[in-house]
């Protein structure tokens, strides 16, 4: 009887085939679950050391291109300034003509200063005249300007002369004839621009910031149609390579400033990290 019970199949299938896979079974699954578990808490770690890091590394650039931007905004001054002159003058009183010199008082700024300080500046005066027979028989003539400070207080002042480009009689037979259609059509005009530069290495005093300018063209027969008065700054040294070669500039001053900026958040970082969370540190 007792051997029948032990030649029972189905005992023998329960305890040689079906428990030992079972086992191997239950191992091969816990071992799986095991690791399993164990790379999801790594990949988790993982994801947070990448999370942490990326906003490091965004916070870095996006602080060194600030950094850059503030300083290119403060050091940089505005390259040019253009203010209209409108000419005033003072009419003859029995004859018809013009019994003054014409002058202009150009306000440049309203507020406490316009120009950067210890910055080279070119003042020129650009004026558009008329290729008349008045303005051609005038010749040489001065134009003059003063710089200011609130209260009229005058910084300093300057005269050049200017006078229309002569052209020979052929010259302007030939060049009417060429131009004619634009001529006729009022897409071209007799006229020229005259660039007076009145200042050519100009300062602007931080005690006396110039707010104000007086320009003035020492002539009664000149004939103009409109004038501006142009500030240009003189750039020199790192303010011209920054002007001329911007995308350089901004690409070596990004670098300079994301090279100090990581190497004070990585010494932060090493001294903080006693006290961040285990999965933060490196």
């Amino acid at each position: 009887m007792s051997l029948l019970i032990y030649m029972n199949p189905f005992r023998l299938f329960r305890e040689y085939v079906r428990t030992p896979i079972e086992v191997f079974v239950a191992k091969q699954y816990l071992g799986y679950k095991k690791k399993t578990d164990e790379g999801i808490n790594s990949a988790r770690a993982l994801l947070y050391k990448v999370g942490v890091i990326s906003i490091f590394l965004s916070a870095i650039l996006w602080i060194s291109v600030f950094m850059y931007v503030v300083f290119y905004y403060t050091y940089m001054p505005n390259v040019t300034h253009v203010r209209p002159v409108h000419l005033q003058f003072k009419s003859c009183d029995e004859n018809m003509g013009v019994c003054s010199f014409l002058s202009a008082h150009v306000q440049l700024t309203r507020r406490s200063h316009m120009l950067m300080p210890a910055q080279p500046y070119r003042v020129k005066v650009i004026l558009e005249m008329p290729e008349s027979q008045i303005n051609k028989d005038l010749g040489m003539f001065m134009v003059c300007a003063q710089m200011r400070a609130k209260g009229g207080v005058l910084v300093s002042s300057s005269c050049r002369s200017a006078m229309l480009r002569h052209r020979s009689r052929l010259h302007q037979v030939m060049r009417t004839f060429a131009f004619s259609p634009f001529l006729l059509s009022g897409v071209n005009e007799e006229k020229q621009l005259l660039q007076v530069e009145l200042f050519s290495d100009f300062e602007d005093d931080q005690s006396l910031p110039v707010t104000d300018a007086y320009v003035e063209v020492q002539s009664r027969h000149a004939q103009v149609y409109s004038c501006e008065l142009h500030i240009q700054a003189h750039f020199a040294g790192l303010r011209y390579f920054m002007f001329n070669w911007p995308k350089l500039s901004a690409l070596i001053g990004i670098s300079t400033n994301l090279f100090f900026v990581t190497l004070i958040f990585i010494l932060s970082w090493y001294h903080l990290q006693d006290g961040l969370p285990d999965f933060v540190k490196v």
